[in-house]
């Protein structure tokens, strides 16, 4: 396969080089695994269970994708996609496919930057986590990813450069543009490093308040293992202690936009001062 094309979630993309909101392949690391996006109108295959082979999911739309490791291909069936949305968010479910294939773990989560490394954000769809990320990237905060984070070791992979808001968030500011048919608000995202070490972990509820509650190790090691994508795909039990040994907390706020700045100030508080615990050891 080229090595031309696009690159997010540590994939190589090819056969969506028109879509600006995927990098250029020349920012990714040599050796990256690589994937060909292609799509068909005909009837889907019958269903493969996923092994470490190959495999088909059936999408909640009621599409199919079959991903074929040997062959390097990701293969959408049903009506056709323009190439925006196969590369976000139709693009996810194949980077957690070739990704776990790779020995990698993917999680359902964004993540930003603070202090030259990453911050997971999890929670259920509804916790807004496309919100505080878009919100976070107006006040000049790094996003890297907005739904699927892929971690190598301790490094974590840049998603598509956008986030996909279902409704517009006070104060955002960024180069936008409705999309999936309207549904969509797209908040175009500036460059970023394709690799960044990750940091630790936030997981998103609501509240009455901001607080922020340190987890204990065994409770953070539990979540990320019951998380991950495909648990019957098998995993490095060090790299999994690794990223669970980073710190992780529980963020709860409130459903009120002015509560944005209290969060942003509160996490990064909290990121500074593990940042500087961790230097100290």
């Amino acid at each position: 396969m080229p090595t031309s094309g696009r690159a997010a979630y540590g994939l190589r993309v090819h056969g969506l080089d028109e879509v600006a909101d995927l990098p250029p392949a020349d920012d990714a690391a040599p050796g990256w695994p690589a994937v060909r996006i292609r799509q068909c109108d005909t009837p889907p295959p019958p269903p493969v269970p996923l092994d470490d082979r190959r495999g088909t999911r059936i999408l909640a739309d009621g599409r199919t994708l079959a991903v074929d490791r040997e062959h390097g291909t990701a293969t959408f069936y049903g009506p056709p996609l323009t190439p925006d949305v196969l590369a976000h968010p139709y693009l996810a479910p194949v980077a957690t496919t070739v990704n776990r294939w790779a020995g990698r773990e993917t999680f359902h989560s964004g993540a930003f930057v603070l202090a030259g490394r990453a911050w997971a954000v999890l929670g259920p769809r509804t916790a807004g986590k496309s919100s505080l990320l878009a919100a976070l990237a107006a006040r000049d905060v790094p996003v890297l990813t907005d739904d699927i984070l892929v971690t190598d070791g301790v490094d974590a992979f840049a998603g598509p450069r956008c986030v996909d808001l279902r409704q517009p968030v006070p104060g955002v500011t960024l180069p936008s543009r409705r999309v999936r048919a309207g549904d969509r608000l797209r908040v175009g995202l500036p460059p970023i490093a394709p690799r960044v070490p990750l940091g630790g972990w936030l997981f998103l509820r609501w509240g009455a308040v901001v607080t922020l509650t340190r987890l204990p190790q065994t409770v953070l090691l539990a979540r990320l293992a019951g998380l991950r994508s495909f648990g019957e795909l098998p995993s490095d039990p060090v790299a999994l202690l690794s990223i669970a040994a980073l710190p992780g907390w529980d963020l709860t706020r409130p459903r009120d936009w002015a509560a944005l700045d209290d969060t942003h100030r509160l996490v990064a508080e909290a990121i500074a001062a593990s940042r500087a615990v961790g230097s100290a050891r």
